[in-house]
């Protein structure tokens, strides 16, 4: 099975995932023009999407954790230049 779109990409929600399905529609398409084979093309966008995946999640790990915190942020001592 090979995921596409937002659902292949786990990451939090900062916009990325929806990003990165774009890029992976781009690329499925021109791999599917480029390869013989339904198959071969989606071996081909594989090896590039999985790679960029994995990346970017481990890049993003964590970076959701104020969206979901329970604290709120202190504005009286923010930085507001």
């Amino acid at each position: 099975m090979t995921l596409l779109g937002d659902a292949a990409h786990l990451m939090p929600p900062l916009g990325v995932g929806v990003n990165l399905a774009l890029l992976d529609a781009c690329e499925l398409a021109l791999s599917t023009a480029h390869h013989d084979t339904v198959d071969e093309a989606i071996h081909a966008y594989e090896k590039t999407m999985l790679p960029r995946s994995t990346e970017m999640a481990q890049l993003l790990d964590g970076a959701a954790d104020e969206l979901l915190s329970t604290e709120l942020p202190d504005f009286a001592t923010a930085d507001n230049h």
